[in-house]
């Protein structure tokens, strides 16, 4: 019985030092694409990344009545997650170490060409 726990403990222990690969194999990605001068990969729910026109509000839910998020400027990066909505995006922005994910009115972000 006691073998048996020994081997659990061991195989648990393993499969959970193996889940950090994906973060560094990101991390050297954005090292290696900030060198080069290329643009760090985009997430795979990305659809693209831009920077608004003008400053604004990140909206919990696609209505201008609704509590805001995080207010951004001209100079954040927005990850655009969604554009099914008529007028309004989900995106995702970064300040600082945190995330956070809502939705932006589409008049502020400049048209993306095909």
């Amino acid at each position: 019985m006691k073998l048996f726990l020994l081997i659990t403990l061991a195989v648990f222990c393993l499969s959970a030092c193996s889940g950090k690969t994906d973060h560094v194999q990101n991390e050297e990605r954005a090292t290696v694409a900030s060198e080069t001068g290329q643009p760090a990969p985009l997430p795979a729910d990305v659809i693209y990344s831009t920077k608004p026109l003008i400053s604004g509000k990140l909206y919990s839910q696609p209505d201008f009545e609704a509590p805001s998020v995080a207010y951004f400027d001209t100079t954040q990066q927005i990850h655009i997650l969604d554009t099914a909505h008529a007028m309004f995006a989900k995106a995702r922005i970064r300040q600082d170490t945190m995330q956070y994910t809502g939705f932006v009115p589409k008049t502020i972000l400049p048209e993306q060409k095909p």
